[in-house]
């Protein structure tokens, strides 16, 4: 072999394995970033991390204590979906403190160590809450506070204690002031759930952050995969062991609540629509317009009941067509005289509760400006559908919800996206009439 030869396999072999040292490091002050990102929760610790040609790190042996407790949530492996190049040519100071404009972090195999930690009982007073929305049928059966079901309650229904798997995706459009979010929760043999909206920040920094974003509206997408099968099994042992039993008491044990603390109750159609949300294997959506935009830690906050008060809400069971979830003036003459005694109490409690509430000293209320940097919103929305073919986009539906996906083809009547859904990916055909845009997600 000649000189010249031995040069160009040293040069090529450099050009080879010098990006892929690079990658490899600067993988490690990405992932440091990272953390660094989401210790704003809490506390996150790892044990190892390994990077793909392609840019996908994994990293492994996870442990995460939520800010304001001393248990621990383990998560098996987190991975993170990222251009290879942005590693390669990114410096290593700016992945220490910069979030890419676009990501895909996948939380795998997520459960709180201990079952009898006070962080578990609390996930549990709040029918876990924000990962699955609606009291997952507590009305009616739950024995906990709110109402809720009780530990020895879920251990009955489920047995062990729910594992997920978590998919976070974030996307900053062209205007560099709204960021696209999706969060999917998987959780095997229990639901499936989708939280999607956008958020509007407070100006063009290239540094990206959340804390300070603004939201206006929330998409929610809930599928059954057993719980409601397990639940309705526990709950219609007491109630002439029936499930049909167990759902009307569930819905009158609602409408109880709504009485006094809404004062309204749901009409026979919308209690109709609760029941039926409680049956095995339904799968609904759900718009929240929030009354009054807010900021992202504002609505972190907020307990599930102090989110429905504070959005107008739009709701679709199955395939059907959205409804206004709206109460109904109350029938008083349909109620028994024991009910309207017990309302009467209870609202007489409430409204004592209100008032030592309301004289004592009032905090400072901050005003939330909605027109934010002097720019408008604006989307890279196509006018020719196909040349997005093959790439990420964002699909607008006459449904309310957007669709996150890859466009795999178009013609006069669908349109065919392949999406995240539960364990996997799905294909799905969308009706081209009920196609309102399709963006760029960048």
């Amino acid at each position: 072999m000649n000189k010249k030869n031995i040069i160009i396999i040293v040069i090529v072999i450099a050009l080879v394995a010098l990006p892929w040292w690079r990658i490899n490091q600067n993988s490690e002050f990405f992932v440091e970033g990272l953390m660094s990102h989401l210790s704003h929760l809490g506390d996150w610790t790892y044990q190892d991390h390994s990077t793909s040609i392609s840019g996908d790190i994994s990293i492994e042996g996870v442990q995460f204590k939520p800010r304001g407790y001393q248990d621990i949530i383990r998560v098996e492996s987190i991975t993170v979906t990222t251009d290879a190049r942005d590693l390669l040519f990114t410096k290593s100071t700016d992945l220490l403190v910069k979030l890419p404009p676009e990501l895909t972090v996948n939380f795998n195999q997520v459960k709180v160590v201990n079952p009898q930690s006070e962080l578990q009982n609390n996930i549990l007073k709040s029918n876990y809450f924000p990962m699955v929305l609606g009291y997952l049928g507590a009305f009616g059966c739950g024995d906990g506070t709110e109402p809720s079901f009780t530990s020895e309650q879920w251990q009955a229904m489920n047995g062990s204690e729910p594992v997920f798997d978590v998919k976070l995706t974030y996307a900053l459009l062209e205007d560099d002031y709204s960021i696209d979010f999706n969060i999917n929760i998987n959780s095997p043999d229990n639901w499936y759930t989708t939280w999607s909206g956008g958020l509007i920040r407070p100006n063009d920094d290239e540094r990206l952050a959340f804390h300070d974003t603004i939201i206006d509206t929330l998409y929610y997408y809930y599928a059954d995969q057993g719980f409601n099968e397990k639940r309705n099994q526990f709950c219609g042992k007491d109630q002439q062991s029936t499930f049909a039993a167990y759902r009307l008491n569930s819905s009158e044990a609602l409408q109880q609540i709504l009485r006094v603390y809404a004062g309204g109750e749901m009409s026979p159609k919308l209690a109709n629509q609760y029941q039926r949300s409680l049956q095995p294997q339904v799968e609904y959506n759900a718009i929240l317009k929030l009354k009054q935009p807010k900021y992202i830690f504002e609505v972190a906050d907020w307990s599930q009941s102090e989110l429905f008060k504070n959005s107008d809400i739009e709701a679709a069971l199955g395939e059907q067509e959205y409804q206004d979830i709206k109460l109904s003036k109350i029938d008083h003459l349909d109620l028994d005289i024991e009910t309207l005694r017990v309302d009467m109490e209870q609202r007489q409690k409430i409204r004592e509760e209100r008032e030592a509430q309301a004289n004592k000293p009032k905090e400072l209320i901050r005003q939330i400006k909605t027109h934010v940097g002097g720019q408008q919103k604006r989307e890279y929305t196509l006018t020719n559908w196909s040349d997005a073919i093959g790439q990420s986009v964002k699909i607008k539906t006459k449904r309310g919800r957007p669709i996150f996906g890859t466009l795999k083809a178009i013609n006069d009547n669908q349109v065919t996206v392949s999406t995240r859904f539960k364990s996997g990916d799905a294909t799905i055909n969308i009706s081209r009439k009920d196609v309102l845009s399709i963006s760029i997600a960048r």
